[in-house]
């Protein structure tokens, strides 16, 4: 393969236009084992949760004469170091199962012993002690610094989260500092700073399963955006984030009450129920009635219909069959009207649809993706994502409705976060949307290219019979069908080397390679 020119990050990139190099991103983030430690669905603790994700990422072996599991991985890993060891929580699973075919009562057992073993997996005696280490590490990655702690006199780094429940009484910094750690991970923060501060085009869309989640990010965001934020206000050695209030010209990144939506896949609706359906209409509207109101032309009938206040109904966005295709307008109304008047929306997503469905990725969060756009790239991040399964994220084609396969979407629309790497590594989430943007933008190059290659094939007789009557050929097509395919090669090569002449370096190439070409067109 040729060498790209040193100007480009890949071969091909420069093919690439000015709002495809920059697209706009939509970067939607699950919590558990994405942006958050516990799990509030599963009832998982900080301390549980993280002793869990270990036992899903340490490998091993069953011992033959005690068919016992023994650790052998030195790390924790998202995927086995070899595919003869087992993880000690798939492990658990094959020996207590909870399957659909297991009785209920035993498969409620079973829960109960996987949560128990899997939550104190890095404990003395337990199968994962040798991991203690990554424990500790988490944890002191997850605790804030020494000077915040001072500052807040904290004296006490708290894990589980049953022990110290938010206090509607205390003032907020209070409740978001109570544990002496982070409850969001310093990656995402980070994220957000660097994006501003890069001056690019991005929404954020949180996405959940449980109702306690957003609430919690809700608030802690609003402190960030305002520079209040007790770990990020520049007071106790902490750095203050890029201003996201909407102040002094900022973009306002806090999430607003109307912009909460709820997914009823079974119903087949996106309902944003505090969001007015005729919001701009009704500023339209008042606008209106506001200048007929200076013009005292009709001010005692404008005045009373002022009091009776607009109309309210809820935003609504129908999927179903009977559209085609089916979920065009709940695509058209996040992307033309959601993601128009807000940077930042939640969804809460229809858990019990995905578990009516036997938690089949094609159940899951709903991500609706145009494979075609080339100028939007949505990027689901969720840690549940399972190694060849999307599993709790559905990716559809907005264009067809139907799945877009796991090994299509990773890493472009989908990203299985590993939460060892997000806690350990404040970069992670700017690494991996850097990491996905390439891997697009590669896409975007191979697809154009193919295309390019698939305009100018042509069989012989397909040819020919094309050109018989060269007159009523256009003039575009002809070119295509007949010059272009020879000139292709020393376009490619002028593009990588890029000469000085690059006239005079075609011709003399095409000179030097004819017979990579025919001259004429025969039968």
């Amino acid at each position: 393969m040729a060498d790209a020119p040193l100007s480009e990050a890949f071969e091909g990139e420069s093919q690439l236009t000015d709002e495809e190099k920059t697209r706009r991103l939509v970067l939607h983030f699950a919590f558990p084992r994405t942006l958050m430690t516990c799990d509030t669905i599963d009832g998982r603790s900080t301390e549980q949760e993280l002793n869990t994700v270990l036992a899903e990422m340490a490998w091993g072996t069953r011992i033959a004469e005690t068919s016992e599991w023994d650790l052998r991985s030195e790390a924790p890993t998202l995927d086995p170091p070899d595919e003869s060891l087992i993880s000690y929580a798939e492990y658990l699973r094959e020996k207590y199962p909870i399957d659909p075919g297991v009785e209920e009562t035993t498969a409620e057992e079973n829960r109960k012993t996987l949560a128990k073993l899997c939550g104190g997996f890095t404990n003395p005696s337990e199968p994962g002690q040798k991991f203690r280490p990554m424990y500790d590490q988490m944890v002191k990655c997850l605790t804030f610094s020494k000077q915040v702690l001072k500052g807040y006199n904290i004296n006490k780094v708290c894990m589980n989260e049953a022990e110290m429940k938010e206090d509607p009484s205390l003032e907020d910094w209070q409740n978001i500092t109570r544990f002496g750690r982070f409850q969001i991970l310093p990656a995402f923060w980070v994220l957000l700073s660097f994006l501003v501060k890069e001056k690019r085009r991005f929404s954020i869309v949180f996405r959940s399963f449980g109702k306690e989640e957003v609430p919690l990010i809700q608030k802690e965001l609003k402190y960030f955006c305002q520079g209040q934020h007790p770990c990020y206000n520049g007071g106790n050695k902490t750095k203050k984030p890029p201003n996201m209030s909407g102040e002094k010209g900022s973009k306002d990144f806090r999430l607003q009450e109307e912009y909460i939506g709820q997914m009823d896949r079974m119903g087949k609706k996106l309902e944003f129920i505090k969001r007015n359906a005729e919001k701009k209409k009704e500023e339209e509207a008042v606008k209106t009635e506001n200048e007929a109101e200076k013009d005292a032309a009709e001010g005692d009938t404008l005045e009373n219909d002022m009091l009776t206040g607009p109309t309210f109904t809820p935003t609504v966005y129908e999927f179903d069959g009977m559209d085609h295709p089916p979920f065009h307008k709940t695509y058209a109304g996040m992307g033309k009207e959601i993601l128009e008047e807000c940077y930042t929306c939640a969804i809460q997503d229809d858990y019990e649809f995905w578990v009516g469905k036997g938690r089949q990725a094609q159940a899951g969060k709903l991500l609706l993706v145009d494979d075609a756009e080339t100028k939007i790239q949505h990027i689901m991040f969720d840690g549940h994502v399972q190694a060849g399964d999307a599993h709790c994220v559905d990716v559809r084609n907005v264009v067809n409705g139907e799945t877009i396969p796991y090994d299509d979407a990773k890493d472009i629309y989908c990203h299985r976060v590993n939460i060892w790497s997000a806690i350990t590594d404040e970069q992670y989430f700017v690494k991996q949307v850097a990491a996905s943007e390439l891997k697009m933008s590669q896409q975007i190059v191979a697809r154009k290219k193919a295309k390019l290659q698939s305009d100018m094939e042509m069989g012989p007789a397909e040819l020919l019979a094309l050109l018989k009557d060269k007159e009523k050929v256009p003039p575009k097509e002809y070119l295509y069908r007949t010059v272009i395919p020879a000139l292709m090669p020393a376009l490619e090569v002028a593009q990588r080397d890029r000469p000085e002449d690059p006239i005079q370096f075609i011709a003399f190439y095409m000179l030097r390679h004819q017979r990579q070409y025919a001259k004429s067109i025969k039968p």
